[in-house]
Formats: structure tokens, sequence, C-alpha cells
């Protein structure tokens, strides 16, 4: 179950590196406030950054998968399949941010 925590832990730091990366923001339509950081990236820059994320959290799905093999734990696999929706509405929530950058 440590293993699995630190997996979901994982997810959540892809989750929080994203805060910054505003497809809004690349485009202008936000103003730049006093603590606004550095955006230098460019649409196709942030795509690619966007799709690394999404292909991070599969992997972290597929490890925890990795966890339930051979195990008949129900308390494991039902923390395996929460983090399978976790990352799988993770990925999610990036796509629409590449849809906006390609919209």
């Amino acid at each position: 179950m440590k293993g699995l925590h630190e997996l979901r832990s994982l997810a959540h730091v892809v989750d929080m590196h994203q805060l910054t990366k505003d497809p809004e923001a690349l485009r202008g339509n936000l103003g730049p406030t006093e603590s606004s950081p550095e955006r230098g990236m460019t649409d196709a820059e942030m795509t690619r950054y966007f799709d690394y994320c999404c292909e991070t959290l599969s992997l972290i799905a597929k490890i925890g998968a990795i966890y339930i093999e051979g195990q008949s734990d129900q308390a494991v696999v039902t923390a395996v399949d929460e983090i399978e929706e976790l990352t799988t509405g993770l990925s999610r929530k990036i796509w629409q941010k590449i849809m906006l950058l390609q919209g």
C-alpha cells in the first residue's frame, strides 16, 4: 500500500507542476501579474509538455496495475483502481488544455 500511495502522490505532482502552464496565458488572453511565472514556451513546446505529462500519468497507472498481479487483497485492487481513475481524470484535463492550444 505504501508504494501505491507513492504512485498517487506522483500523479498529484504531475498535476501540480502544470499549475503555471495555462494555454490562455500563452495566447495572451491573460495579462501577467507581479507574481506571474515567466511563460516562455511556444504552442508546440507546451503541447509536447502536456503530452509528456499524459504519458507520465499513463505510466503511473500501469505501474499500479503491476502491483495487483497475483494479488487477491481487495484493498490493493481498490487502491489501484482509484489510481487509474485519478490518472485518467488528470489526463482528461490535460487533453482539454491541448485542445485549447490547438483550437
